[in-house]
């Protein structure tokens, strides 16, 4: 019996493994009890989460047509996933292809529930941004709300800025400070104004992914007669894996905006979600100087009274017309250009487009009116713009607007129209162009 054990023993030895040893793997340490590394056998702690950084290494989702799961390896140069789990209980799950969200997670809050679950909710209420996640083998498998799976793996939480990415770009941004020789000062009381629009695109020439563009809206002199303005539309971002200068919040990455025809070139940073810093390089006086500009975020590119109005004019309108905008329109809107139609104008015409792109026309010249005093043509003597207005578009325009009768008129058509609808100049009330399309003053 003792020969026999002994063999019995020593075969275990040669062929098996102790428990929790498989496939030649080193089993977990018992004193790691709670830690990342490994399936742990006790329930993870919030401790050994807190400050963690997560990197996604797969996907799963189920296509229905073909009824197969599809799984994907990540990251790739296009798509990739990543998620914060902060010291505070906050928390940031990102799914970014190119420079677009696709699956965004800000403000939320995580918590560790039984089982080694994880849950991530939306501090906002939105439950379609929830996540819910459990631990094996040292991933991470998180759920979506709409079935997609992803596999995280921890690794090295990113250097402050990491949280950020090109992505968060996106949206309506208005300087609001200069500073200059480490002096920061208020833009509007010196004279200058300046938007920037973040929009993502797809680009087929980029191997099929989504890039970001820009418009970038500048005005200077805005406290003299003679304002100058500067604008430049569909630059393409550049993203630099450096800072944009030392001593601020990002120290990973900035971008930059060049516009090929002019050499204008932006060199910008996120140094929080809602902060932009811009740089531009001149020289005055024959030496370098370089100029930061602050920048926030604004959640709409009208300001809120100018939204109001659009959402109370009819829906099918073809322009929106207003007259001398009170200063809580015009400020935020003052970095775009004025168009003169005439010298010495008294008056500020706003129009901003709405469903369509429509080509407008700003002719002289004189109505031709029936017997009920309803227009029904304009005999043009010049036409002194000539161009296009898009959808949600604002357009300025300078000009002394007539009492009675008019000697100036919009004209407004689009792509489809034969003819062309009317709008004299006046200080009347608004008009009836047809039977479905209105403008207001």
């Amino acid at each position: 019996m003792s020969a026999l054990s002994l063999v019995l023993i020593l075969c275990l030895a040669a062929c098996g493994s102790p428990e929790g040893e498989e496939n030649g793997k080193t089993p977990p340490d018992p004193s790691d009890s709670g830690t990342l590394s490994g399936a742990p056998p006790a329930e993870l702690s919030a401790d050994a989460l807190s400050g963690t950084y997560w990197t996604a290494v797969q996907h799963e989702s189920y296509d229905d047509l073909y009824d197969r799961t599809n799984v994907s390896r990540m990251p790739t140069d296009k798509w990739w996933a990543d998620l914060f789990l902060y010291e505070d209980g906050t928390t940031q799950f990102r799914e970014v292809l190119g420079d677009t969200f696709n699956l965004y997670l800000t403000d939320g809050i995580w918590s560790l529930g039984a089982n080694n679950t994880l849950h991530l909710t939306d501090a906002g209420g939105n439950a379609d941004y929830n996540l819910s996640g459990r631990f094996e083998d040292g991933r991470l498998i998180l759920e979506t709300a709409y079935g997609d799976t992803f596999y995280l793996e921890k690794t090295e939480r990113p250097a402050p800025g990491g949280e950020l990415c090109p992505a968060n770009l996106a949206g309506t941004w208005r300087m609001t400070g200069l500073e200059e020789n480490g002096r920061l000062s208020d833009a509007r009381e010196n004279g200058v104004a300046s938007i920037l629009l973040f929009s993502s695109l797809w680009s087929d020439l980029d191997g099929g992914r989504y890039t970001l563009q820009a418009d970038y809206y500048f005005a200077s002199s805005l406290d003299t007669e003679e304002p100058e303005y500067r604008q430049a539309s569909d630059l393409l971002l550049k993203p630099l894996d450096q800072p944009l200068m030392d001593g601020i919040p990002n120290e990973v990455w900035s971008a930059q905006l060049l516009e090929e025809s002019t050499g204008l070139e932006l060199s910008f940073t996120l140094t929080d979600p809602d902060t932009l810093y811009l740089q531009e390089h001149s020289r005055r006086n024959g030496s370098q100087v370089v100029r930061t500009a602050v920048y926030e975020r604004e959640y709409s590119f009208f300001p809120e009274s100018l939204q109001l109005a659009l959402y109370e004019e009819p829906s099918d309108s073809l322009i929106f017309y207003w007259t001398n905008p009170p200063e809580e329109v015009r400020t935020p809107l003052e970095a775009m250009a004025v168009t003169k139609l005439e010298e010495n104008g008294r008056d500020k015409l706003l129009l901003v487009g709405r469903c369509y792109e429509t080509q407008i026309q700003f002719c002289t010249g004189e109505g031709i009116w029936d017997e009920d005093g309803i227009l029904l043509d304009w005999e043009t003597d010049e036409t002194l713009y000539d161009g296009t207005i898009g959808m949600d578009e604002p357009l300025w325009f300078s000009l002394t607007i007539p009492e009675g009768m008019p000697n100036l008129c919009l004209h407004m058509k689009r792509s489809w129209d034969d003819c062309w609808y009317l709008w004299p100049i006046t200080d009347a009330g608004g008009y009836l162009v047809n039977g479905w399309t209105f403008l207001s003053s």
